[in-house]
């Protein structure tokens, strides 16, 4: 199909134009032939072959089609689809030095809004896909245990415990051994019982998740799940879980809005946190949260900003451990911090009933005394009692805006 090289690292057809190729998500109700013929014209403007469209399924959500893309010969790949589709061609295209466009076309669209690809119009983001510019971005990978005895509740003993389970006393073994602003390494008998109760909210939790049959998502490369834009554990997992796609289809955004009012009672998670900082040391902490996000962006839809300081080529991770007190009003003190107009101006911890702790480092590790369930970016996970996450600086090069 390819007939040589431009004389730089685009593969040319034989009519000496660069060969593009996208891979679309067909069950996107967005994915018509008006968008399709829409970016074949902008692509042929900008002086390039094909496109060849290459479709997804559910056994093969993208990665595959991106690397036959390459096969092929294509100098650029397009992701057109939701989340989903854009992290699987990314895991195709990583450390290739393709470039890779996205068209999205799905619900959330979270790697768009954090590259500055255009969302909700079609057409300014076909244009972007021809006549952009290409810069790099990161791409995290995490890995996971998934959780192997769904039916049994999990020992509560606390991860410092040295009658806990094996793996969760060699964390903090190591947190001991840590310098002195490491947390505590010993609970008292009445946060053993709070743990107690806690993990059988989360068993429960998970339970009720799963009444409804799940395809746990698929590793997308190895052992390891592609994250073009966050891992999310928690509440944030249990919000993917409870979200119904017929109602998803037809109000969009909205959808989470609602299954997000059904998670307000999420257990809080108690986990011990190990980071790779900015300067390269290991950092171990004690934290309890409802929620806890690995990010590598933190805009979200309806201009709501999360973590004002990710970007997506900074080569590092932002995590954010979110916990609530005081029942609904703990909430609506997290969303008077989040809202627009204001961008992630979190109050401090300990004076707030919405707390938020954030962190930075490029690879993170987290073990939860209790399963719970975990998403990334936007596809549910098995459930599991440990994370880690690393960081891949620009490993992609994204076609983005030229201004």
């Amino acid at each position: 199909m390819t007939g040589g090289t431009d004389g730089g690292t685009r593969a040319t057809t034989r009519t000496g134009r660069p060969l593009a190729c996208v891979v679309v998500n067909p069950s996107k109700p967005r994915a018509t032939a008006a968008v399709r013929s829409l970016l074949e014209d902008e692509l042929h403007e900008a002086g390039y072959a094909g496109p060849v469209w290459l479709e997804t399924s559910v056994s093969e959500p993208g990665t595959m089609q991106a690397r036959l893309a390459l096969a092929a010969g294509a100098s650029l790949v397009v992701a057109a689809g939701g989340d989903g589709t854009v992290r699987s061609v990314a895991a195709g295209l990583a450390g290739t030095g393709a470039q890779m466009g996205i068209i999205p076309l799905g619900t959330a669209n979270l790697a768009a809004r954090n590259l500055g690809v255009p969302v909700g119009d079609t057409r300014a983001a076909a244009r972007v896909v021809a006549h952009g510019v290409d810069l790099p971005a990161d791409l995290a990978w995490v890995r996971t245990e998934p959780w192997s005895d769904p039916g049994a509740l999990p020992d509560p003993t606390p991860p410092d415990d040295p009658r806990g389970r094996a793996d969760s006393a060699a964390l903090t073994d190591r947190a001991a051994a840590a310098p002195p602003d490491s947390p505590p390494t010993a609970a008292d008998p009445a946060d053993s019982r709070q743990l107690s109760a806690e993990a059988a909210r989360a068993v429960r939790t998970i339970q009720r998740a799963t009444r409804r049959p799940h395809q746990w998502t698929r590793p997308t490369l190895g052992d390891e799940h592609a994250c073009m834009v966050v891992a999310g554990i928690g509440f944030d997992a249990g919000l993917v879980a409870s979200t119904r796609p017929a109602l998803k289809a037809r109000v969009g955004w909205g959808a989470y809005a609602l299954a997000a009012m059904e998670n307000l009672s999420s257990p809080r998670m108690d986990l011990v946190l190990s980071l790779l900082d900015e300067a390269g040391a290991r950092r171990f902490e004690r934290l309890r949260a409802r929620n806890l996000l690995v990010a590598n962006g933190g805009r979200l839809p309806a201009g709501i900003t999360l973590l004002p300081q990710a970007r997506t080529d900074d080569g590092l991770l932002d995590v954010a451990a979110i916990d609530t007190v005081a029942g609904l009003a703990g909430w609506s003190s997290l969303a008077r911090q989040v809202l627009p107009p204001y961008a992630a101006h979190y109050s401090e911890s300990g004076r707030s009933l919405g707390r938020v702790v954030l962190r930075r480092g490029g690879e993170v590790a987290v073990q939860l005394s209790a399963p719970a369930l975990v998403e990334v970016d936007g596809d549910l996970l098995a459930p599991t009692q440990s994370m880690r996450v690393r960081i891949d600086p620009g490993a992609l090069l994204i076609r983005r805006p030229a201004a």
